[in-house]
């Protein structure tokens, strides 16, 4: 893969998964990388050889862009010159000449929803379904398996009066 067929592919598995100033930021990036490794006497494909493929780079980059998205929501107040801020998404506390986060390392303080359109949502989904079809006959059945003692006998007392019946209409 040369150079430019590696940018469309990171332009293509980027594009509508991150802001458009983000994907021109990091197709820049690349971009110069592969031109500076190149004018140090290294071939293109040996180059983006090495940098792995598009798709997992534009996965990176996504997940980052999550994260930095994230992190920006708790620090909006503060950039707009509010005096003390909670953040609703953790317990972040500060002034707005910065910010004291109680947070652990590596907790994450908002609540993140599932994008339903990537093949892990649509997973989530058809476990869902699985699990309420499994459940809806899990319950009818433990129904069925408690009524049947009953039933069984009922059912069989019918069956007999309709046979006594039937016969003696003739």
């Amino acid at each position: 893969m040369n150079k430019e067929e590696f940018i469309q592919a990171l332009r293509r598995d980027l594009s509508g998964d991150v802001p458009q100033n983000v994907l021109e930021e990091n197709v820049q990036y690349y971009r110069e990388y592969i031109d500076g490794e190149v004018a140090k006497g290294r071939s293109e494909e040996e180059v983006v050889g090495e940098l792995g493929t598009p798709r997992l780079i534009a996965k990176n980059i996504e997940d980052t862009t999550e994260m930095d998205e994230e992190e920006a929501e708790g620090q909006r107040f503060t950039d707009r010159g509010y005096g003390d801020t909670y953040s609703a998404g953790g317990s972040s506390y500060g002034s707005s000449g910065g910010g004291y986060d109680e947070r652990g390392a590596g907790e994450r303080g908002s609540f993140h929803l599932f994008d339903l359109s990537k093949w892990y949502g649509k997973l989530l989904v058809a476990l869902i379904v699985f699990a309420v079809i499994y459940l809806f006959f899990v319950i009818v059945g433990g129904i069925f398996s408690l009524l049947a003692p009953f039933l069984v006998p009922i059912l069989l007392i019918w069956l007999l009066v309709s046979i006594i019946r039937g016969s003696g209409r003739r």
